[in-house]
């Protein structure tokens, strides 16, 4: 593949632009609220540690080590493999509009906080401000009106995903030097004044404290260890993607561990950030492990109280929720890269065209996100297409990662140019071989039990924005790997991992 990062720089941020997103910024917080904050801190970051970062390196090194993304990485690891690979890169679609959906929610946010923080009973209303008197929600999936400013800000999400995916992998790295290291200065600033309330040490003791007792609980582990997976978003085609563009003479093995210690950073930051804020603001009550509810309930509440100048809170909301579309949209431009560069390279589209046309359909069917039916969608979409079928594909990418033959070669691929910081042989093959695929059963069990408990939403629409995801993305991975099997096959063999060494 001719597209390469210029520098192992550009690859670490663009990696962590694709690994930090809403989650970290606005579930993380309420998770470790929900579960005992320091307990869940140690669980997670012992997860991260034990299997984030071996499944991590994994997926960058077969990428680098095949040339190519999540379909060619799958076919090198298993035959027909590839089925796999373009249903995690048609997933990642699926995603892609759900992050510019979000995205455009935050960004009308940015525009509305100043009329909000103005107004009379600003605190009263600021908890359904939005779903109210920006998105017109009904709360019942159907659609009987769109929101102007919201089609807009979503509209101008396209554009900048277009700008920065039709440049290829120096636009994202260079978009990722903003939509990383600026949400990091805004949740620092805000960490910064939640030090200053009389109370931030309560907040920070319920933050980093653990509550031992909350280990003893399934639901803990479940979530924190959940959480290192589609935290550092695998099994979804991005970092295979991106290892392909990663240049010979880049060390893996130090690369991933601070794409991993930034992601876990950035979690801690807004965490420090929101429960400064909002103990500050006598909302500590309000904290939710949803990031919905945490970004246009909770924290507007909190932005009306942070100062008693009404243009004072105007202004850091603006700010905030600016820095957070960025966030947005990066996560969205990485999750359509991932199903972009395999089309590009086995179709031989110029990039900048596929980038056009896949912005333009896709921003179309992104609209259903301004309209009075976008609360039902966001939250169903959410659940399945960036929970269940995540977890799916995660668990197949696992078990198809864990044949004992495929290790090896990753190893040696992971350990080029790393040194004396090397990837140990044995225990990267427990944690990819045994752990891994062990804890992602473990997980969905309960998960997928919680399925027979009923969402209150009508069922069409729980399959137009749920269950059918799960059949289309698959549907797309057969219907891809027939369409694109003949230009694989004039291209010569696949990397297979059969034998050991580099490319």
């Amino acid at each position: 593949m001719a597209e390469k990062f210029k520098s192992k720089g550009g690859f670490v941020l663009a990696s962590v632009g694709a690994a930090v997103g809403l989650g970290n910024a606005l579930r993380f917080p309420g998770l470790c609220a929900k579960y005992g904050g320091g307990a869940f801190l140690l669980i997670y970051m012992a997860g991260l540690v034990l299997l984030g970062v071996p499944l991590l390196n994994a997926e960058i090194a077969l990428g680098r080590k095949v040339k190519g993304g999540a379909p060619d990485c799958m076919q090198a690891l298993l035959k027909g493999g590839s089925k796999l690979g373009w249903a995690q890169c048609a997933n990642s679609v699926f995603t892609a509009v759900l992050y510019a959906g979000m995205a455009g929610w935050i960004l009308s946010m940015a525009f509305e906080i100043f009329p909000l923080c103005n107004s009379m009973n600003a605190a009263q209303i600021a908890p359904s401000y939005f779903f109210g008197n920006v998105l017109h929600a009904g709360g019942d999936g159907v659609v009987s009106g769109i929101s102007p400013l919201v089609s807009v800000c979503i509209a101008a999400v396209w554009v900048f995903m277009f700008l920065c995916l039709k440049g290829g992998a120096g636009s994202i790295s260079g978009a990722a030097k903003f939509t990383v290291l600026v949400p990091v200065a805004m949740f620092t600033v805000i960490s910064v004044r939640g030090m200053f309330y009389e109370n931030s040490g309560e907040a920070l003791r319920a933050l980093f404290t653990p509550d031992f007792s909350r280990m003893s609980s399934p639901e803990i582990w479940i979530s924190a260890l959940g959480q290192v997976f589609f935290s550092l978003s695998l099994a979804v085609g991005i970092m295979p993607a991106y290892g392909a563009y990663l240049p010979d003479g880049c060390s893996i093995f130090p690369a991933s561990l601070l794409i991993a210690a930034a992601d876990a950073f950035v979690s801690v930051l807004a965490s420090v950030a929101l429960f400064t804020t909002l103990y500050g603001c006598g909302l500590q009550g309000e904290i939710s492990s949803s990031g919905i509810i945490t970004a246009f309930s909770v924290y507007p509440a909190a932005i009306v109280s942070l100062f008693k100048n009404p243009v004072a809170c105007g202004t850091v909301g603006a700010l905030f929720y600016f820095s957070l579309s960025l966030m947005a949209v990066q996560s969205g431009v990485s999750m359509l890269e991932a199903a972009l560069s395999p089309v590009i390279k086995k179709s031989g589209f110029s990039r900048a065209a596929a980038a056009a046309v896949s912005c333009a359909v896709l921003g179309v069917a992104s609209m259903i996100f301004a309209t009075t039916a976008a609360d039902a969608a966001v939250e169903i979409a959410d659940l399945f297409v960036n929970f269940y079928n995540v977890l799916v594909l995660c668990i197949l990418e696992c078990l198809v990662l864990g044949r004992k033959r495929n290790l090896s070669p990753l190893v040696e691929e992971i350990n080029r140019y790393s040194g004396k910081m090397r990837m140990p042989r044995a225990p990267f093959g427990i944690s990819v071989g045994v752990l891994c695929p062990a804890v992602l059963i473990l997980l969905a069990v309960p998960q997928f039990l919680k399925l027979f408990s009923p969402l209150p939403y009508p069922h069409w629409a729980q399959f137009a924005f749920g269950t059918g995801t799960g059949i289309a993305a698959a549907f797309a991975g057969f219907a891809a790997d027939a369409l694109f099997s003949k230009f694989a096959r004039a291209r010569g063999k696949q990397v297979s991992f059969k034998k050991s060494g580099g490319t």
